[in-house]
């Protein structure tokens, strides 16, 4: 039995828009099948279990809205040889409440129809199948995972005003080349969510894709890039500035290396250089009139859209856990048409510390920051 508690708190760039996040999960193994048939249950599985997982969670985003959710799976894992693995969910239920919205959210949503879908009252009903492969070695490793909502409890006709129906495919591929005190590891990660029901625009939000943060795209802040060629949001807006979507593509290339050793076998500060590139983008068109749309995933508009950004981090290893910081700048910016969006930050060994760690005169580094950098700390590694 495994029990997780987490708490965030998130505080928007002008100090005017804050968030704050609650989750609690709770995790239930056998180890060994447990199901209705007899003869299945008799079977020995290298590493079998069965889990049942509970998670609530409750996002409260100051002068926009509350978002409740409630999560109830249970599924199957076991591995066919020690380096393949298998999970199965045959049941899976989420529902996400959104409640308290402002007047002023509200007209967001008026005036965006793709806003209007993702964020909405939803429930999520299906099952997923997923893959691990890791090599012998440990240097190669292949994870996908297939979901469905609604194929099959959608036909049924029940709770069909919040049944969200969609087919979301993962594919991630990890390389990791070791040398003597260092090593290099490349990651290629692609996602594409596909909504099948008749009135279904978008994957609902808390199934969309996001990039930026510690984990993702780490020259932008949390769901701060993207969708598409979205324009950036003026620095001193107090617009809703989350952006997800329901296609995302992302390589990276890390390299890491030690640095010091503090405590010997207790803690050690290790560094990386690193370059991310992706984005994210909607699946289908939703500009009213069915014109172009730089927000929908096209094969042509690829490289023009891809952000790409580089930097360095620091990491404290203390051998049962990790504390990460990253210094992320942008080098191409999918909203900026010009170059092809290819701008370097503007920053200098002269001012690179103003730059970096105070606000400037009118907040104009705050603003240099917004535009063209992103400070992240984390737990583990991203990857």
């Amino acid at each position: 039995i495994g029990t997780e508690l987490n708490l965030s708190y998130q505080k928007a760039k002008n100090n005017l828009v804050n968030s704050n996040e609650f989750s609690f999960t709770n995790n239930i193994l056998f180890p060994r099948l447990v199901t209705p048939f007899r003869e299945l249950n008799k079977k020995r599985l290298p590493a079998q279990q069965t889990f049942i997982t509970t998670s609530l969670s409750y996002i409260k985003r100051y002068n926009y809205f509350d978002l409740k959710t409630l999560a109830l799976g249970m599924g199957y894992e076991w591995n066919s040889r020690p380096s393949r693995k298998w999970i199965f969910r045959p049941f899976n239920f989420e529902f996400s409440y959104l409640d308290h919205q402002s007047h002023i959210f509200d007209s967001i949503l008026h005036k965006n129809l793709y806003l209007q879908y993702s964020f909405n009252t939803a429930l999520v009903m299906g099952s997923s199948f997923g893959y691990a492969y890791t090599s012998e070695n440990g240097k190669h490793i292949f994870r996908s995972n297939i979901e469905e909502s609604g194929l099959l409890w959608g036909r049924l006709g029940i709770f069909k005003n919040y049944m969200k129906q969609f087919v979301k495919l993962d594919l991630e591929y990890t390389n990791i080349k070791p040398f003597v005190k260092s090593s290099l590891i490349l990651r290629a990660f692609t996602g594409i969510g596909v909504p099948v029901g008749k009135n279904e625009t978008s994957l609902p939000f808390f199934k969309q894709y996001y990039g930026g943060g510690a984990n993702s795209m780490r020259g932008w802040p949390i769901r701060g890039i993207g969708r598409g060629g979205q324009t950036l949001t003026p620095y001193d807006s107090i617009t809703f500035n989350d952006r997800t979507g329901d296609i995302k593509l992302e390589l990276n290339a890390e390299y890491r290396y030690n640095i010091i050793t503090i405590i010997p076998n207790s803690l050690v500060l290790r560094g990386a250089l690193f370059i991310d590139a992706g984005n994210i983008w909607n699946f289908k068109n939703t500009k009213t009139g069915g014109g172009a749309d730089s927000l929908q995933f096209q094969f042509e508009n690829l490289y023009k859209q891809l952000g790409i950004s580089a930097g360095t981090g620091f990491r404290f290893d203390f051998n049962y856990f990790l504390i990460r910081f990253d210094f992320g700048f942008r080098f191409k910016r999918p909203d900026l048409i010009e170059n092809d969006g290819w701008k370097a930050p503007s920053i200098g060994f002269d001012d690179g510390f103003k730059k970096i760690f105070t606000r400037g005169e009118n907040n104009e580094y705050r603003k240099w920051r917004y535009e063209n950098f992103n400070f992240s700390i984390g737990l583990s590694y991203p990857f």
